[in-house]
């Protein structure tokens, strides 16, 4: 820098001294030492002043731009060069560097430094340590963990300090190697002690986050005061770097108080200066907002334009996401374009790779999948391209993306994937050379499966577990396959959180219910969607979890956020399917899926066809709407809808044009069991039905959910009754835990094994306790008739209502007829046997819309075999109404307005409660509403109110 003369001191000592700057740090002797003067200031504490407000630009020394590097696109990597190794060592260090004002190549970095790791030259230890550094920030880092340590550890010997920084870091994070605190307090005290700021303010995180390994309680601090000092005389000498590190010791979690505003404010200061990494974290920080920092994406911008002037490449396409991330903006997408152009005749591969991005509709700009196949090959033939890239393209060939399929090229880029260490490619290689159109490999795919599975790829972990689960390819183990999935689990795999998830909800303990919770935690915290809304609804009930409204209502909002059909299809279902002391609510379920058919949908479709047609005691039924809605979900491609539609045998007129075997027909193409087996059940000829069910048991099964519907299809064919008999004795000695399948062995050892009933029970109870409705209507049904179990009203009550909770109309029909059946020893409805009223009590008690309308229907039925009940029909006719049921509505309008069930008449009352139900978004009642206020039924005629209700008839039917 030179010498700071005795005024600019006295500057300094002056600005230090003014209000508004909240830290000074005194350097003595470093300032003392930089007067041109003997003065008495010489022998003085000077202290300089330390605050984002000052304007560092009068002491700061410019750092010289190095040299740009020079080409190396020629050269071989194996033959000496002509320039020195240390000019080789720079140009290796300028294409590496994060802030290069030049185009960066890490991959000719890489080449470079691993050639003179190699040479005998005093630098070759540096080139070691650039080695690691350049390997551990790929991609596929963890594929070259051995490596990385080797090269910072030779490094390390050889003098190069900040390789005991990065070991120690390595040590103390765990990244790429098992954590081992001790070794890294080893390294990072050595390498402090050395001089290395760096590691020093690594080892006061190390001693932020395990205080035991401190020397003394303050060592930290201490610590920190001594880097603060280092940092502030750095600064007085000039190196305004200083002013950067004191901001990312400010953001930094583990060391003292986060101060990020703070932090802000000094990164402010110094990107005045131009300092690039300053300009890239404020601008990230602006961009993305949080920690009390306002999002500023047009001071981001400008941020981002200053270094991308400056030549920094990284900033160029940050800028260019920004602006092509701007919505509706087409200036902002032009200058963003622009930029993604400059960098490509740069020859960067991230500019091409954004390119494909661009073409893949990932901006919103229009799909162009040639073009994207034609960006994604140009990365693929530079030096810089990633594993990610040659991973995507692999696909695109495979799949014949902007193209014809080429799985030739698939493979060979794959390889080049591999090569680099990818786990995908090893994954993606074993689906290549797997399945009916399997491409030649060197290895066999199963190979390749378990080399990505070792590498830590959580899919391929995910379909390791499934082979070892069907004993596909691999010996079967049950064990190994659980190993796997909990392993994929581990690793964040989202479908395998699930999948373990389901598992511990289907159990009724409460602390498999909490690791249910746990798993759907971590899956929404991976930015599942259904995890999102499952979690929300857990803290909403207090499943698995205390009630917490607050933790609810921020995950829907995340799940809503991020995919807002997909959000309200989960709430639906979970609310069709509950756990815990969530209870079922088909009429929220069909509102929600109602809100969510302008989306077209084919899941939402079908399940609101499936709400429509399936016998549900809270709802009423609409075949006529239902088969409107399978059409629809049909039409997008839902086979189980296409099914749906055979199942009710539509009409061409009533399929939309298609009738229900040509519906089979667009189904059969799926090339799904389930349409096999539909299509052999619809088969008159039964020789040619043998043939169909022939064909599938040739077909290789995994899953035992298909074994079972295969079994339950040969059951009644003669000639497949051994193979039925053997399917499910193959089911039995597997010893399922999952409710659907144990239901099924249940009834068949019910069925087919009268000696084997106890059996046959305690499968039932497995799958009614696991939350199967139909396994809790026939235990219910086994406890009224006292078979096999013994009888007991109280246990046959308790199954009964919590199937017909769950919306099993069966399980409703055997309440009445039960009910109906102690009618000879009641004398009033409401009293008698004290196991059913206690019953009946506990049930009630539960103040909640779905048991109150349960019971309303209950009591409906039984009021058609006894008046006494006419009075209880009514009361939870109305107590439902109250509490929201919206088909309760429907029915005391109705009811006021015939004076029928027990209700007077009054077409005040009635119209009343029609008005409450289309207030409350309940469809049926708009009409019924609008004609009431047509005729003035109950109410002064109003022909606008009346045409405004018609009107939102007439766009929902729509």
């Amino acid at each position: 820098m030179g010498r700071i003369d005795e005024q600019r001191a006295l500057k300094l000592l002056a600005a230090c001294r003014r209000g508004g700057i909240p830290l000074c740090f005194v350097v003595a002797a470093t300032i003392a030492s930089t007067f041109a003067t003997t003065s008495a200031l010489a022998d003085q504490a000077v202290p300089i002043p330390v605050s984002p407000e000052f304007d560092y630009s009068q002491i700061c020394v410019t750092p010289a731009v190095p040299a740009p590097p020079r080409n190396w696109s020629s050269w071989d990597g194996k033959s000496a060069p002509k320039v020195s190794p240390d000019a080789m060592l720079k140009d290796a260090q300028a294409l590496y560097n994060p802030y290069s004002r030049y185009p960066r190549s890490p991959a000719t970095a890489e080449r470079i430094v691993h050639y003179l790791g190699q040479q005998s030259f005093p630098g070759a230890g540096r080139a070691l340590y650039l080695y690691g550094r350049i390997l551990a920030d790929s991609d596929v880092a963890a594929g070259y963990a051995e490596e990385i340590v080797k090269a910072e550890k030779t490094a390390y010997e050889r003098g190069v300090i900040e390789a005991g920084t990065f070991l120690g870091k390595m040590y103390r994070r765990g990244d790429l190697v098992s954590p081992d605190l001790p070794l890294a307090k080893t390294y990072l005290r050595n390498a402090a002690d050395a001089g290395d700021t760096g590691a020093a303010i690594e080892l006061v995180r190390l001693y932020a986050t395990s205080p035991d390994l401190a020397e003394t309680p303050d060592a930290g601090r201490m610590l920190l005061q001594r880097i603060i000092g280092k940092l502030s005389e750095n600064l007085g000498k000039g190196d305004c770097s200083a002013l950067t590190s004191f901001a990312e010791i400010l953001a930094d979690p583990d060391i003292g108080e986060r101060d990020v505003k703070a932090s802000v404010q000094w990164l402010a200061s110094a990107a005045k200066l131009g300092d690039i990494r300053a300009i890239s974290l404020l601008a990230k920080r602006l961009r993305d907002g949080g920690d009390g920092i306002d999002v500023d994406r047009q001071k981001a911008a400008e941020l981002l334009r200053t270094a991308s002037r400056l030549g920094h490449s990284a900033s160029s396409l940050a800028l260019a996401d920004l602006l092509l991330s701007t919505p509706s903006d087409g200036q902002a997408r032009e200058e963003g374009l622009a930029l993604v152009g400059q960098e490509s005749a740069r020859g960067n591969a991230a500019a091409f790779t954004m390119r494909a991005a661009d073409y893949r509709g990932s901006y919103g700009g229009a799909v162009n999948p040639a073009l994207e196949r034609q960006a994604l090959e140009k990365a693929a033939s530079l030096p810089d391209v990633s594993a990610a890239v040659l991973e995507r393209l692999g696909v695109v060939y495979a799949r014949g993306i902007g193209g014809s399929p080429d799985s030739v090229r698939a493979v060979k880029v794959q390889m080049r994937a591999l090569e680099m260490g990818s786990a995908q490619a090893a994954f993606d290689l074993y689906k290549l050379g797997s399945g009916p159109d399997a491409v030649q490999l060197d290895r066999g795919p199963l190979d390749y499966l378990k080399q990505s599975s070792d590498a830590g790829f959580s899919g391929a972990m995910r379909e390791l577990s499934a082979l070892y689960d069907c004993g596909q390819g691999v010996e079967k183990d049950r064990a190994k396959a659980a190993e796997w999935l909990e392993k994929a689990a581990a690793a964040g795999d989202s479908e395998s959180l699930l999948e373990l998830a389901d598992k511990a909800f289907a159990s009724a303990s409460s602390d498999s219910k909490a690791e249910g919770v746990a798993y759907l935690q971590k899956a929404a915290e991976q930015g599942d969607v259904e995890a999102m809304m499952r979690l929300s609804l857990a803290y909403a009930g207090g499943t698995g979890t205390p009630r917490d409204e607050a933790a609810s209502q921020s995950w829907r909002a995340k799940a809503v956020a991020a995919d807002a059909i997909l959000a309200k299809l989960v709430e639906a279902k979970t609310l069709l399917t509950p756990t815990g002391s969530v209870e079922r609510d088909a009429p929220a379920a069909r509102a929600l899926l109602e809100a969510s058919l302008s989306t077209e949908n084919a899941d939402a479709l079908y399940e609101l066809g499936r709400l429509y047609v399936d016998n549900d005691p809270a709802l009423d039924p609409d075949p006529i709407r239902a088969k409107s809605l399978f059409v629809r979900a049909a039409q997008k491609g839902s086979v189980s809808a296409m099914l749906r539609l055979v199942d009710l045998k539509v009409s061409a007129s009533e399929g939309g044009g298609t009738d229900w075997r040509q519906w089979l027909d667009s189904a059969a193409r799926a090339g799904d069991l389930r349409v096999v087996l539909k299509q052999a059940q619809v088969e008159p000829d039964s020789s040619r039905k043998a043939t169909i069910l022939s064909g599938l048991l040739d077909r290789p099964l995994c899953l035992d959910k298909d074994k079972v519907q295969l079994a339950l299809a040969l059951q009644d064919v003669p000639q497949f009754r051994d193979k039925y008999l053997a399917m499910f004795d193959g089911l039995i000695a597997e010893k399922t835990d999952d409710p659907a399948i144990e239901y099924q062995i249940a009834a068949f050892l019910r069925d087919e094994r009268p000696s084997e009933q106890t059996a046959a029970v305690e499968y039932m109870k497995g799958a009614a306790e696991g939350g199967k409705r139909e396994a809790m209507r026939e235990l219910g049904r086994l406890y009224m008739a006292g078979t096999d179990v013994g009888l007991s009203k109280a246990e046959a009550y308790g199954w009964l209502f919590k199937a017909a909770r769950l919306g099993d109309g069966g399980a409703l029909e055997s309440l009445v007829k039960m009910i109906l059946a102690q009618q000879t020893t009641l004398d009033h409805p409401t009293l008698g046997d004290q196991e059913i009223e206690g019953a009946l009590n506990k049930l009630t008690a539960e103040n909640s819309p779905q048991v109150a309308m349960l019971l309303a229907r209950l009591y409906l039925r039984l009021s058609d075999s006894s008046p006494a009940f006419k009075e209880l029909g009514k009361t939870w006719v109305l107590k439902a109404a109250t509490l929201g049921n919206g088909q309760a509505m429907l029915l005391a309008s109705d009811f006021y307005a015939t004076g029928t069930h027990g209700f007077e008449q009054s077409s005040e009352k009635s119209t009343e409660w029609i008005a409450k139900a289309a207030d409350a978004g309940f469809r049926k009642a708009f009409e019924k509403y609008a004609i009431a206020l047509q005729i003035g039924f109950g109410t002064p005629p109003d022909e606008a109110r009346a045409q405004e209700w018609l009107e939102k008839s007439a766009k929902l039917s729509n």
